[in-house]
């Protein structure tokens, strides 16, 4: 199925782009995509937004995709981002989810609009990096990758195009590589003709116009939130997966002691990929919050 990319012009001039699928009249839900990543990222199967009578919408992040850049940008600046969106759309309330590196903007939308958020879903996303024991659990080659993060933000882009040519010049082997360091669970998945088919469209996308955007997102996912987790509000659905080397479930544990109100999913075996085989589940559970 061909995906249709929409754009809004935001008020700072930028350009968002994002796309959609599911069923036009129904409950609608952002999904924020991880890193690298983009407006592409869907099920396999896209009826099931069809089925559950959802309408889901992914935005490109700044910088990444077909979105512009935007400098000096933090993680408590992209709420509003969504909120224009949503008036664009014509939408006053909704739920958010997201995985791996889109977790974090869950909580930062449920933070700054509690008043439109009805329902969110951190999906094997990271915790805070400014505590105490953050990289506890995690597998030696992703606590190598995230520690590389605290480069100069110069060299971390220069680090992170060289990584992206490579990716673009043999996508499969690339794909072989990121399922070396992953769970068992999550290198059978990428095994699959078409989790790999949709692999090899979504993470080139993500530097689609160059670099700048995967290096300010690695900056924001290592530096502090800007808000404290218990100001949240609204239930937090965690998902989260044993065998997840990138994303242990010990981030979602601190997760868990640290916001007001969570509703928590830990499951055995997985990995950091098992969203794939829970579309239906995530988006289930938040449809009982609205």
């Amino acid at each position: 199925m061909s995906i249709e990319d929409k754009f809004i012009r935001l008020r700072d001039g930028r350009t968002l782009a994002y796309t959609e699928y599911g069923e036009s009249a129904g409950e609608p839900m952002f999904f924020f995509h991880g890193n690298p990543g983009s407006r592409l990222m869907r099920p396999a199967d896209e009826s099931v937004a069809r089925k559950l009578g959802v309408r889901i919408i992914t935005p490109d992040r700044p910088g990444f995709g077909l979105s512009d850049f935007q400098r000096k940008r933090k993680l408590l600046d992209y709420p509003q981002d969504i909120a224009q969106l949503a008036d664009a759309l014509g939408v006053e309330k909704f739920s958010t989810f997201g995985v791996s590196a889109g977790g974090p903007y869950v909580a930062a939308c449920a933070y700054v609009l509690p008043q439109r958020v009805t329902g969110a879903a951190i999906i094997s996303g990271p915790a805070p990096f400014n505590r105490e024991n953050p990289y506890e659990g995690m597998g030696p080659d992703w606590k190598k990758a995230f520690k590389t993060g605290k480069l100069p933000e110069w060299l971390l882009r220069m680090l992170i195009a060289l990584q992206a040519r490579i990716q673009k010049r043999d996508p499969n082997k690339n794909l072989d590589n990121l399922a070396a360091i992953l769970s068992s669970s999550d290198a059978k998945l990428m095994a699959d003709p078409v989790v790999r088919a949709r692999s090899i469209r979504n993470i080139p996308e993500a530097t689609r116009k160059g670099a700048r955007g995967w290096t300010r997102e690695v900056k924001i996912q290592l530096s502090a939130w800007g808000f404290e987790l218990k100001d949240i509000s609204i239930p937090v659905h965690l998902w989260y997966w044993q065998d997840d080397q990138a994303i242990p479930p010990g981030m979602g544990r601190y997760l868990e002691n640290e916001l007001p109100t969570t509703i928590s999913h830990f499951l055995p075996g997985g990995g950091h990929l098992s969203i794939i085989d829970h579309w239906t589940e995530i988006i289930e559970a938040l449809l009982t919050d609205s």
